[in-house]
């Protein structure tokens, strides 16, 4: 029920050019079922940006019906960025999430070649949030990803990194005191 809901939002103005971008990027690679931005977050008006390595299991390419990059995933990982991000007082109208890779990963983590083949897809992403004013990478991948590239964000945006929030790093302490650390940071900046 809430899913269908959110599924005939995915069109509103405020995601609409993402996911736009997300069905560009559908057809250019040959995955048809790529998940979309929930509409319950900023979108083209956030001004902060998490990270991620990529899709999780409510993302899943073989799940039925529409999938969404969301914090109200069924998984470990979006849960534990629901609870932290409501903990640090970061509301979901002001974020917007995207995975290093945009598209599905042949291995457990991106490769050199699927990075490059996603430069594009970031930047444009970047240009369509004017009001980014923080970019939160989650995970060593999307670290890696994002070190040497920075897809045209502007120079004034903070970049913050920690760990992923998924399993089964989360569950080391010096990973969740990690990402805690990030999601902390990240909130602070957005004051």
């Amino acid at each position: 029920m809430v899913r269908s809901r959110r599924a005939r939002r995915i069109r509103e103005p405020h995601v609409e050019p993402i996911n736009h971008l997300i069905d560009r990027i559908a057809h250019e690679t040959g995955n048809s079922r790529l998940p979309y931005l929930d509409p319950t977050v900023g979108g083209v008006e956030a001004e902060l940006l998490y990270v991620l390595k990529a899709r999780e299991a409510d993302a899943d390419p073989d799940r039925d019906g529409v999938r969404f990059l969301s914090l109200d995933n069924d998984d470990v990982g979006a849960a534990i960025m629901f609870e932290s991000a409501a903990s640090n007082g970061i509301r979901r109208e002001r974020c917007a999430a995207w995975n290093i890779c945009p598209f599905p990963i042949v291995g457990s983590n991106p490769s050199s070649w699927e990075l490059q083949q996603s430069v594009p897809y970031h930047v444009e992403l970047v240009k369509l949030l004017p009001r980014l004013r923080v970019v939160v990478l989650l995970g060593r991948p999307a670290r890696d990803g994002w070190s040497s590239r920075r897809f045209g964000v502007p120079r004034d945006v903070a970049v913050v990194a920690g760990a992923s929030s998924a399993r089964p790093g989360i569950y080391t302490p010096a990973n969740r005191q990690s990402f805690e650390s990030a999601m902390r940071r990240a909130a602070e900046l957005l004051t």
